[in-house]
């Protein structure tokens, strides 16, 4: 039984679309002798009246049109929606989606981005284990809406922290180890903080430190400068496909830092997803969200790590004040009204 997509459009402003269907050529592989698919209810509302296209993860795809909203009956899947500006994920999974619940995607306007940071677009996020091979602090899994954010596009690195430590004009011993074999980062006679690793990312920081840095961007900027939740992180590491790992669902050892031992300049590998580096291993990133009192949540894995350790929906936690030499973060920036 081929495994399409197929649409059932039940109610379309503006125009009618008939039942498609469009081979991918992925068979069934259900235990039961008998396969009937899923189906779950989409709505797309599109405001701006643009172009958009539906596409099914692993194949397959068809024009929506222009209409302002479209209601549609799929199978359930994973699927991407293209506005011809941005990419929209539709987590369209039957053990994460009610179904008398519609799934609601709204196309919006993208958001320019400063340089350094990409835009993600709000809208559903899938959260969570649906492989089944998870801790159970990663089910249930589940969509929620997120809404819109920019996120650095690298995670932060050594020279990034050290033009921190030098505007502060000191180091408080809480906010990272200088002495750790991994840190790259020390203090010269002058008392200028300095680094022979600049495009490495700083490790060895605790969240206060990461904390610091942030409260300091936002200072210097103007603009709220923070880390992101565990849900935004997610959301931007999964990117438009929904994806295990940064960079698919499938573990491929050479496209990111994993399981080397050895720490690498950010943006050695491919960019992926939305154009984000290295959400997948190099350095774990601190969240602003707590595990449980006095623990707090860290994602991404490391370059130590392979595996199962290494997925988007892996969660970590650890002490605020730990200061390990594969501990690092990136910054969330917020987006101005």
């Amino acid at each position: 039984m081929g495994k399409g997509l197929v649409l059932f459009c039940r109610d379309i402003v503006f125009r009618l679309l008939p039942v498609i269907v469009l081979t991918a050529g992925f068979g069934c592989s259900s235990v039961p002798l008998s396969c009937e698919p899923v189906h779950r209810s989409l709505r797309v509302v599109n405001p701006s009246g643009r172009a958009v296209r539906l596409m099914r993860v692993g194949g397959g795809s068809v024009d929506l049109g222009r209409a302002h909203r479209v209601d549609l009956e799929l199978e359930a899947d994973r699927y991407v929606l293209d506005d011809g500006i941005m990419e929209y994920p539709v987590p369209l999974l039957a053990d994460v989606i009610a179904k008398d619940q519609p799934l609601t995607v709204v196309l919006g306007d993208r958001v320019s981005a400063p340089e350094g940071f990409i835009y993600v677009p709000g809208g559903p996020a899938l959260v969570g284990d649906v492989l089944g091979v998870g801790a159970p602090d990663e089910r249930p899994a589940r969509v929620v809406d997120v809404a819109p954010f920019l996120l650095a596009a690298r995670e932060t690195t050594n020279a990034e922290f050290v033009a921190f430590l030098n505007a502060m004009g000191r180091c408080d011993e809480i906010w990272i180890d200088l002495g750790g074999p991994k840190c790259r980062i020390e203090r010269d006679e002058g008392g200028r903080f300095r680094t022979d690793a600049p495009d490495e990312p700083v490790v060895t920081v605790s969240l206060p430190g990461a904390l610091a840095y942030c409260s300091w961007l936002t200072r210097d900027t103007g603009i709220v400068h923070r880390l992101p939740t565990e849900v935004e992180w997610e959301k931007a590491a999964r990117g438009p496909s929904s994806s295990t790992y940064s960079y698919g669902d499938v573990y491929t050892a050479e496209a990111a830092n994993q399981e080397s031992g050895v720490l690498m300049p950010v943006a050695h590998f491919p960019a992926a997803g939305w154009g984000f580096f290295d959400l997948t291993g190099n350095a774990f990133e601190w969240t602003s969200s707590e595990y449980a009192p006095g623990l707090q949540v860290l994602r991404g894995g490391s370059f130590v790590l392979d595996g199962p350790y290494l997925r988007n929906s892996f969660r970590m936690w650890y002490r605020p004040v730990v200061q390990a030499d594969d501990m690092g973060f990136r910054v969330l920036r917020e987006i101005q009204e």
